[in-house]
């Protein structure tokens, strides 16, 4: 993991050679975001990570209770099984069964569902961060943007993660915002009736 965390600032610092090589003379403008920073401050990163943390809650309460009943059930066989009739013990022993492998489908279900849910969020987050990042580079005319963790030394002048963060979090609350209520359209005046008795299709409301 160490060897690849190297190649990867290696290739990082290639590129940025490469950069400073054949941008120079237009004068290269480089930004970085720090991305524990950015985890830490962003509203709306810290929501979408609670918001998988009380799912993994949720499944685990869940896990929990189903694992009681199997142990009750489990006791109560153990303590009454000796006396029951056969056809009844036979009744308990199949019903724990089928506990078991409700745990069992359970248990695979909640993997399955906290994976899904981590990868989409985790798809989520890189598309609107690199959309985030993309304005704001070609706002401030950045030549690219790096991320901090690749890079060894760097100007904390070129940090831009309060920028990424603001713009990021503002796109979360212009989501949540409720819309403004709308006013009723004035009803148009109801047509006269026809002769004929025929029945008048409803009025159109103002546009």
């Amino acid at each position: 993991m160490r060897g690849r965390s190297v190649t990867v600032i290696c290739l990082v610092l290639g590129m940025a050679l490469v950069w400073f090589g054949t941008c120079g003379a237009q004068g290269l403008k480089i930004g970085f975001v720090d991305f524990v920073e950015f985890a830490n401050k962003s509203k709306k990163a810290q929501a979408q990570q609670d918001k998988l943390v009380q799912l993994v809650s949720q499944k685990r309460n869940e896990l929990e209770n189903k694992k009681k009943e199997l142990m009750d059930l489990q006791e109560q066989l153990q303590k009454t099984g000796p006396m029951l009739k056969e056809e009844a013990r036979n009744a308990k022993i199949k019903e724990l069964g089928i506990k078991e492998m409700e745990l069992k489908l359970l248990e695979k279900e909640a993997e399955n569902l906290v994976r899904n849910e981590q990868q989409s969020a985790q798809e989520v987050f890189q598309r609107d961060v690199i959309k985030v990042i993309s304005a704001i580079r070609e706002q401030k005319g950045l030549t690219l943007v790096l991320n901090s963790a690749a890079l060894l030394s760097v100007d904390d002048a070129l940090n831009i993660t309060d920028e990424v963060i603001r713009a990021y979090d503002a796109q979360g609350a212009a989501a949540a915002r409720p819309a403004a209520p709308r006013r009723p359209a004035a009803a148009a005046p109801a047509a006269a009736p026809r002769a004929t008795g025929r029945p008048q299709a409803p009025a159109r409301p103002a546009q």
